[in-house]
C-alpha cells in the first residue's frame, strides 16, 4: 500500500506542477488596470501610471521627467528654471509623445493638445540639499476640453 500511496502524491505533485507551469505565464497576459478620471478634475500621476479620461477615448501616461532645472526652495537663483516631464496621449487614432514643460514656479501651467486644454504642476517642488528621486516624482493634472 505505501508505494501505491507513494505513485498518488507524486501525480498529484505532477499535476500541480502543470498547472502552475501553465498558469504563470498566463498571469501576464492581461493588461494592468488602468483608473479612470473626469474631465476637469484634478488627479495625480506617479512615473509610469496611466489613467483613461472617462467619456472619452483618450488615455494619458506619465512617462518620465525630462529635466528639472527649477530653482530650489532656499536657494538665490538668476533663473528660476523649468521641469519638463514627457507624458504618452493615446487617442483613437494614435498614440503621441508630448513634452509639458513649467516654468520655475509652483503654479500650474497649461498645454494644449487636439481639442484639449491640459493644466499641470510637477511635484516635488525642489527644496535645497534634499535630491528628488525619479520615482518620488509627481504629475498633478487637470484635462478639460478646448472651448
Amino acid at each position: 500500500m505505501a508505494g501505491k500511496g507513494g505513485r498518488t502524491v507524486r501525480k498529484y505533485l505532477l499535476w500541480l506542477s502543470v498547472a502552475i507551469l501553465v498558469l504563470i505565464p498566463l498571469s501576464g497576459c492581461t493588461k494592468p488596470a488602468v483608473d479612470e478620471v473626469s474631465l476637469d478634475k484634478e488627479f495625480t500621476l506617479s512615473v509610469g501610471q496611466s489613467v483613461s479620461v472617462r467619456g472619452e477615448d483618450l488615455t494619458i501616461t506619465f512617462v518620465e521627467v525630462v529635466s528639472d532645472s527649477r530653482c530650489p526652495t532656499g536657494a538665490t537663483c538668476i533663473w528660476a528654471g523649468e521641469a519638463s516631464s514627457l507624458i504618452e496621449i493615446t487617442d483613437s487614432a494614435s498614440t503621441y509623445r508630448k513634452v509639458l514643460t513649467e516654468p520655475g514656479s509652483s503654479s500650474p501651467t497649461k498645454a494644449d493638445f487636439t481639442g484639449y486644454e491640459v493644466m499641470f504642476n510637477l511635484l516635488p517642488y525642489p527644496v535645497l540639499g534634499k535630491e528628488t528621486k525619479a520615482k518620488d516624482y509627481l504629475l498633478k493634472l487637470i484635462v478639460s476640453k478646448t472651448p
